[in-house]
């Protein structure tokens, strides 16, 4: 009788472990499918923090170019600027500066807009920054 009772309950037990294994497979499989889309979600996120500093960059460039512009040779009104990068092979920058001068008292004082673009607005990785700056050479 114990020979008996020994092999209905591996007979029972034999369906468990397919049932375990099939569970596993899918717990797993849904587990790296969640990390590949954290993966992706982050390789986005990282890509258009690098376009958004490049266009910052770009726009600080545009700042100082101007101040130089303001003070050197006391120019003033629209001014357009392009950064290309053709080694990386990714969009150029596209600077538009503005130079005010405002005379009080005997002083001047120069208000500067630098406005960067980077991309086309259809791009995902679209990004503009603009930059305002009040000084007294």
């Amino acid at each position: 009788m114990p020979t008996s009772l020994i092999h209905r309950s591996s007979k029972r037990q034999s369906g468990v472990s397919v049932v375990t294994a099939l569970f596993l497979i899918i717990v797993l499989s849904l587990l790296a499918a969640g990390m590949v889309s954290m993966l992706a979600t982050s390789q986005q996120s990282v890509s258009q923090e690098v376009t958004s500093t490049k266009a910052y960059m770009a726009s600080r460039s545009c700042l100082q170019w101007a101040m130089y512009q303001a003070v050197y040779s006391s120019a003033s009104g629209s001014f357009t600027n392009t950064f290309s990068d053709s080694a990386s092979g990714s969009y150029p920058a596209r600077c538009t500066t503005t130079i005010n001068s405002i005379s009080n008292d005997g002083l001047t004082f120069y208000n500067i807009t630098a406005s960067a673009r980077l991309g086309s607005k259809t791009d995902p990785e679209y990004s503009q920054r603009e930059l305002r700056l009040q000084f007294q050479p």
